[in-house]
């Protein structure tokens, strides 16, 4: 009895240290992902000062398929932007639905210009503040436009405030420089009423030592019924200049 007591106790040790180490990795993993959200932070302040002007050639396309048909419209926007904060956005050209391209691309073509102000880049700032976080693996980026091999951390984002600028979901990190290269998940907040549930996949392209959209697609699903899907090429960048205080 004396033996049987000793290995349960035994037991009971080993049991209660498996439980705290445990409870040291997930301690480990959120000191981690303060840790890389902390510096993905101080690295955008480097990076935009590194961006002093870049212009590029959007295309905004939405199809939709439900009630009422099929339809299609499409945006042709020129963006400029320059250091701090300004961002000029110009409509060249629309074609399709004229109700999609006043109701829906116009207005988040005005949505853009609105989130580059100040006050709501500061909603929008992954800081603790905002978003709890949380690293859930290590990943090798290989979807296009991404350098080979390209190692990133993976976590997933839950935001603090539900706002039309706000999103939960997944974010990869580069491990070379501490930027946010992919996004996948939902917006916090629905945009629109006729809309119950939206998923978006924005991706990020390295131009120098900044990184810039590259693409994004979004899928709404309308209550209505029906499903649209808007997807936004940001084009090449033509002209991407770095600030000349950068170092």
């Amino acid at each position: 009895m004396r033996h049987l007591a000793a290995k349960m106790a035994l037991a009971l040790i080993a049991t209660l240290a498996t439980g705290n180490a445990l409870a040291q990795v997930a301690d480990a993993n959120r000191q981690t992902a303060a840790q890389i959200i902390a510096r993905v932070l101080q690295k955008n302040i480097e990076r935009s000062a590194a961006l002093g002007r870049y212009t590029s050639d959007r295309t905004y396309d939405v199809d939709y398929s439900g009630t009422g048909g099929t339809h299609h419209a499409e945006l042709k926007v020129h963006a400029e932007y320059t250091q701090p904060d300004r961002k000029q956005l110009t409509v060249v050209s629309e074609s399709g639905s004229k109700f999609i391209c006043d109701k829906v691309l116009r207005k988040l073509v005005e949505s853009e210009q609105e989130a580059t102000g100040l006050a709501n880049r500061t909603q929008t700032t992954l800081g603790p503040e905002n978003y709890d976080s949380e690293l859930i693996g290590e990943e090798t980026a290989d979807w296009p436009g991404v350098e080979p091999g390209l190692r990133t951390w993976v976590l997933k984002v839950t935001p603090k405030v539900d706002n039309k600028f706000t999103y939960k979901g997944r974010i990869w990190v580069s491990q070379d420089d501490y930027a946010v290269i992919r996004i996948q998940g939902e917006p916090a907040k629905s945009p629109s009423w006729w809309i119950n549930r939206a998923t978006l996949d924005s991706r990020y392209v390295r131009r120098g030592d900044v990184w810039l959209p590259a693409k994004n697609v979004s899928t709404s699903h309308v209550r209505i019924g029906g499903e649209a899907t808007l997807t936004i090429d940001y084009g090449t960048y033509p002209v991407v200049v770095e600030s000349q205080s950068h170092p």
